[in-house]
């Protein structure tokens, strides 16, 4: 039988990346460096469960996370359910092909840029979201979206100017933020959404 996977959460408080075991995650873990719990009180990790949409039929799958390890499927169409937690660092490369697959059915809080290659405001904006991308590392998912390259999803998320943020959580729209933002900002506006 394979492992289990071992996840990286990114410390909110001195942002040390803490490497945890998936049987650990229900039982609220603690920083390795300063002993700050990793996932806020708000975070559906810390209820021992996490809500999983299907990628077959989309019906929402609550899954215990002790049965997270033995390939949980979905109660519905019974399609294997698929489980992750880490994203690579830096912000996700967002596309109109992968944007539903990526964003919507995350079980994690999702921050979309949308931007422009030659917007100035846009450049000044991409260093502090790989910033933001590395520090909520395992707490949220970030994400940049090309509106040059990609029209369709724009257009149905009505991105009228770049940059803008918009922040997902379980395939909803929870806000979004227009034009160049500091990074404090941001920062303040993602903090109770962040696990």
């Amino acid at each position: 039988m394979a492992m289990p996977p071992d996840y990286y959460i990114r410390c909110g408080n001195c942002h040390a990346r803490n490497k945890v075991p998936l049987a650990r995650l229900g039982q609220n873990p603690t920083c390795g460096k300063c002993r700050q719990r990793l996932f806020s009180q708000s975070s559906p990790v810390t209820t021992g469960s996490l809500v999983l949409p299907c990628r077959q039929c989309q019906s929402p799958n609550r899954v215990p996370l002790e049965r997270i390890v033995s390939q949980p499927r979905c109660g519905k169409c019974k399609a294997p359910l698929a489980v992750q937690l880490t994203m690579p660092d830096g912000p996700i490369s967002l596309s109109d092909q992968n944007f539903a697959g990526t964003v919507l059915l995350s079980p994690l809080p999702t921050l979309v840029n949308f931007y422009s290659p030659n917007c100035g405001p846009c450049k000044l904006l991409s260093p502090i979201i790989r910033q933001i991308a590395k520090d909520c590392e395992g707490r949220l998912h970030v994400g940049s979206f090309n509106v040059e390259a990609n029209q369709y999803i724009p257009s149905l998320y009505h991105i009228g100017g770049t940059p803008t943020l918009v922040l997902f959580q379980r395939a909803k729209e929870v806000g979004r933020l227009e034009g160049y933002q500091p990074s404090a900002t941001i920062r303040d506006w993602i903090g109770p959404h962040l696990w």
